[in-house]
């Protein structure tokens, strides 16, 4: 048996990063007039094998990857990456100590550069699979994150809104999610990882903070906790319901997100979806 080899990362990689992990206090409103990329931005949300993946890239200046979905689904992944050009990753965020969101990086590429990898610095060693993403962990560049934390990547720019590395308990880790606010030209996102009722309402009084055009609809709509307030501050032009074909979508859940945004799409029955971020805005991929 060949033993498995990582490549370490580029250094092209490691400079476009950008990395500016800063705790900082200001307000994430873009300044009116905010310049549209010059290069596009697509946004992938993969089925992954049923849960999150999410595909931030910009050609020649950023890919970041968020989440990485259950094992086994990296082996897809790694194929979507190949399809699109991408040979390494600037970023790799793990939003929350869960194997549906950290076990597939154990069957991503073993060729693939991966500049960082950050996950909220928590730990579930009762999780299946988690002593081995640690280990897989050990072979990249690694920093936690925590609210307030922020970077630039290409003309992607990439604010932590909550993240908590103490919710060892395990019916709270989903609250320590990592909740990423992404921000292209006039264009935002919010990927709020599993966040729960608790999470959310906390979030909730922070309205400003949580407008987005796009959101990941938390914890695979699978409980309607504390997500009405919450979708009320967001305001979302396309919800993403990412989420497998085995997984109950709560019907209360999933009426208030109908309610709340302009348009619903759902990974278990539409498949994965490509957005496009350009001088347009945003649209989907073929529009």
């Amino acid at each position: 048996m060949h033993a498995i080899r990582y490549r370490h990362p580029r250094p092209m990689i490691l400079c476009r990063s950008l990395l500016l992990l800063t705790v900082l206090a200001a307000s994430l409103a873009r300044p009116v007039g905010a310049a549209e990329p010059s290069v596009p931005v697509t946004v992938s949300f993969f089925g992954a094998g049923g849960e999150d993946a999410v595909l931030l890239h910009q050609a020649g200046r950023c890919a970041l990857l968020v989440d990485a979905g259950p094992r086994g689904s990296g082996i897809r992944i790694g194929e979507a990456l190949e399809r699109r050009g991408v040979e390494g990753l600037d970023q790799l965020v793990i939003s929350h100590p869960h194997l549906d969101h950290f076990g597939g990086v154990l069957t991503l590429p073993t060729s693939l550069e991966i500049a960082m990898v950050h996950d909220n610095g928590g730990d579930n060693g009762g999780e299946p699979g988690f002593a081995d993403y640690r280990r897989w962990r050990r072979h990249f560049p690694y920093q936690p994150l925590a609210a307030g934390a922020k970077w630039r990547c290409g003309e992607i720019e990439v604010s932590v809104l909550a993240a908590d590395s103490t919710t060892s308990r395990p019916e709270k880790i989903n609250d320590g999610s990592i909740v990423l606010a992404v921000t292209v030209g006039s264009v935002r996102l919010l990927l709020p990882g599993d966040i729960e009722a608790g999470g959310r309402r906390a979030l909730a009084r922070r309205p400003g903070a949580l407008r987005a055009d796009i959101v990941k609809i938390p914890h695979h709509a699978k409980d309607a906790g504390g997500l009405g307030p919450w979708l009320d501050a967001v305001r979302p032009a396309l919800a993403v319901i990412s989420t497998g074909k085995d997984t109950v979508v709560d019907p209360a859940a999933l009426e208030l997100v109908r309610a709340s945004s302009g348009e619903v799409w759902r990974t278990d029955l539409q498949g994965d979806l490509e957005i496009r971020i350009d001088a347009r805005g945003w649209h989907h991929v073929g529009q």
